[in-house]
């Protein structure tokens, strides 16, 4: 099922029975939303947001590029977060989960960072999952260190690669240093968490490392970093 709020359009995933009452938003690539929904237990709803500017409403804060021919990063997280729980959110619940008892985010890269970030903005969800996120951000771990999150949630997820680090270039190679002490944080404010490697680099196995994600924060089960 499709919704198009603006220039955003929303795909959302229901059970076979069609009834759900936990539903998770994702920020990944518009093309493998349906992958990733195939690969999870399917016991929630599932609502794929695309149609955004990653690098604009993704980004915290503006940062210069990362790659040579890449572009800079806008910075208006805060914005595009303001709409997505003011409206996106409320119209697709509205039209697609109105017996919603639990809410997630989920997101891949920068959809990680966002993630991340949004916990420190917003109480409204219970859990995120940032897989291979783009946490080496400059500034990110210092804001994290020096802020309390609106809320504790339920658990969070973080992966990576187990090749991110060696393979990325520049600031992206602090990648798996700066996912650590970010979890660490999490750990130490006791909110349950889990660091994930997984094989490969940034981009081998996407719909695969988000669905494991997905479906550790769905989970009954409070695991807990040792």
């Amino acid at each position: 099922m499709h919704t198009t709020i603006g220039r955003y359009r929303i795909t959302c995933y229901l059970p076979e029975n069609g009834k759900a009452d936990r539903i998770v938003y994702l920020h990944t690539a518009a093309d493998e939303a349906e992958q990733i929904w195939n690969l999870t237990t399917q016991d929630f709803a599932l609502a794929a947001v695309d149609g955004l500017d990653w690098n604009r409403e993704l980004s915290p804060w503006y940062h210069e590029k990362v790659f040579a021919k890449g572009e800079s990063f806008a910075g208006e997280a805060d914005d595009y977060l303001t709409l997505l729980t003011g409206r996106l959110i409320p119209e697709t619940e509205s039209a697609f989960l109105p017996a919603r008892k639990k809410r997630y985010l989920a997101g891949y890269s920068l959809g990680g960072l966002f993630a991340v970030y949004a916990l420190y903005k917003t109480d409204v969800f219970d859990a995120v999952a940032s897989v291979s996120g783009s946490l080496w951000y400059g500034g990110f771990t210092s804001y994290v260190e020096e802020h309390t999150v609106a809320r504790n949630p339920d658990k969070v997820y973080f992966s990576l690669g187990d090749k991110e680090a060696v393979s990325a270039r520049g600031i992206m190679r602090n990648v798996l240093t700066c996912t650590k002490q970010i979890e660490e944080k999490f750990h130490r404010g006791g909110i349950p968490t889990v660091l994930e490697m997984n094989r490969g680099n940034h981009f081998d196995q996407v719909p695969e490392h988000m669905a494991k994600g997905i479906d550790w924060i769905m989970s009954t089960q409070r695991e807990v970093q040792t």
